[in-house]
Order: C-alpha cells, then structure tokens, then sequence
C-alpha cells in the first residue's frame, strides 16, 4: 500500500478532466497520478514537466532515453508503464529492452545516433556533465533542442523515480519489470 492515501472516483473538480482521460473503462487511472494528484501544487509541476508532448525529440528516441534511465535507476514502475504502453508503439523489440536493462546498452545493435544517445543517458547519470568530446558525439546527431529534451528527460524521470520511491508506489497490475 502506498504512503499516503491515493485520490478515487470521483476525482477533485481541478483534475478531473485530466485523470478521467488516463482512465481505462472500469477502473481508475493510474497509481502513480492519483498520488501525485493528492497536491495540486505537485500536479500542477508534473504536468509541466512531463515531456510526454510532441517535442522537437523523435518519439523513439524520447522512449528510449527513458527505458535507458528506469533500467539504470531501477525504476520499475515507470519501464512498467513505458514498456506497456509504448514499446511497441515505437517499434522497441524486446531484444532492445532487454539490451536497454544491461549495464552497457551499447551492444544492443544500434545506430550509431542510438548509440551516442544511450551513451549519453549514461553519462548524465554517472556525472551529470559532458566532455566536450562527449557533448560533440551527441550533437553529430542531435539538435540543440533535441539535446535539451535529452537532459530534461533524464532529470526528470529520475526525479519521478524518487516521487515512487518516496511514496511506495508499486507498478501497475500487469507490467513488466525491468529485465534481469
């Protein structure tokens, strides 16, 4: 059970709409946002910050940055729900997710952009900063906007990672974990 008590149907006027959307027929939408939907304030920043609009990064490449930061961080309830909902949808085999759980995701028979891409994630999350050699590799490939989704990205799943672990949030009945 979670740490605090998740919002249930009917959901607060404010959020309605949005909950009522990531709502499947007969059920209630997910954990993750009816915890987060308990402050308004805290919506209000996710939603902000979600990164799950039409950005300037490929939708491929947006799923892959954050099948890359759950693996390395451990965070099951997001690969969970990415996996479910997204994987296939952006044509990721399980051969690549299974590439994408190891520690060097390089030998997954990649592109060389996918490659730098990963290597990138791994980057920031090991240093949180990029060599000018580093930062060129990534940019062969990338524009300047594509690199900020790319760092906005993995901050932010990391964060949310830290929101489901603050507050207990077991993945979503049916999802996959994170390959061993």
């Amino acid at each position: 059970m979670t740490r605090i008590t998740p919002l249930s149907q009917p959901y607060p006027d404010a959020l309605a709409a949005a909950l009522n959307a990531l709502t499947p027929d007969g059920g209630d939408a997910p954990m993750l946002f009816r915890i987060i939907g308990t402050s308004e304030r805290a919506w209000q920043k996710f939603i902000g910050g979600s990164l799950l609009d039409k950005g300037p990064l490929p939708i491929r490449e947006r799923e892959l940055v954050i099948f890359r930061t759950a693996a390395r961080i451990g965070a099951d309830y997001e690969w969970g729900m990415h996996a479910t909902l997204f994987a296939e949808r952006c044509e990721i085999d399980e051969a690549q997710l299974d590439a994408l759980a190891t520690k060097d995701a390089e030998d997954g028979g990649w592109s060389v952009a996918d490659t730098a891409l990963l290597a990138t994630v791994d980057i920031l999350l090991d240093r949180r900063h990029l060599s000018d050699e580093e930062f060129a590799r990534i940019a062969d490939h990338f524009t300047s906007d594509q690199i900020f989704e790319i760092v906005q990205l993995v901050g932010f799943y990391h964060g949310l990672a830290m929101i489901i672990g603050t507050f207990d949030i077991r993945p979503e009945p049916g999802t996959p974990s994170i390959p061993a």
